[in-house]
């Protein structure tokens, strides 16, 4: 099952996420995200959070709905982790994550972290209409559009890149450490293979809309 779960950072445009939430099996909410949802009349199934930041006209009017709204009081994780714990929870295997990333760098690098911990858990990636974030081990492919800008950012002090096709600048058998070393690559093929023999990379991926 697959899912999208809308957040409370930047919102991406109306008719954008409209347009994809047709792609999933569910649509949820990371508490204040279904005030978005609200405002671009889109039905979730799920509302999850603390519920600190979701207006209460909105909750009344989902909870009106029928829509199942999971109160978590855990003030060690974020809305973020809560939902993708709940997803997981309900079996979804597949969770792209939209307005995630907002003015805040505290907020945004937690919720990078939600990929990092839980990765191999379910598929997740962080999206919007230009860019897609995931962070990957092991060996791994994705499709791209010829022209996308693919960056690698290692986490931790260094990570062993042992093979990359696909890419314009390619690694082998190279050490990545944390530096501007892997950003602004260029796909050159529909289909990107990576291999990360030690660590684990984030993949940023900004999309070359040209691309037909």
């Amino acid at each position: 099952m697959k899912a999208i779960l809308i957040c409370n950072g930047n919102a991406p445009s109306e008719s954008f996420l409209k347009k994809i939430v047709k792609n999933y099996n569910s649509v949820a909410c990371a508490d204040g995200g279904a005030n978005l949802a609200y405002r671009f009349g889109i039905q979730p199934a799920f509302i999850i959070g603390d519920l600190d930041s979701i207006e209460k006209n909105v909750k009344d009017f989902f909870k009106r709905k029928g829509v199942e709204i999971i109160y978590d009081s855990d003030q060690n994780s974020t809305d973020i982790e809560k939902a993708v714990k709940f997803l997981i929870h309900r079996g979804y295997v597949s969770i792209d994550i939209i307005s995630a990333i907002g003015d805040r760098l505290d907020h945004n690098l937690g919720n990078l972290s939600v990929l990092v911990n839980y990765h191999g858990r379910a598929r997740l990636k962080i999206i919007d209409e230009k860019t897609e974030v995931f962070f990957a081990t092991g060996k791994f492919s994705f499709k791209a559009n010829k022209g996308d800008i693919i960056s690698l950012i290692p986490l931790g002090r260094k990570v062993f890149i042992s093979k990359t096709i696909g890419l314009k600048f390619k690694l082998q058998n190279e050490s990545l450490i944390f530096s501007g070393r892997g950003v602004s690559n260029v796909a050159t093929a529909k289909r990107v293979l990576i291999h990360v023999k030690r660590g684990g990379v984030f993949v940023i991926r900004k999309l070359n809309t040209l691309e037909p």
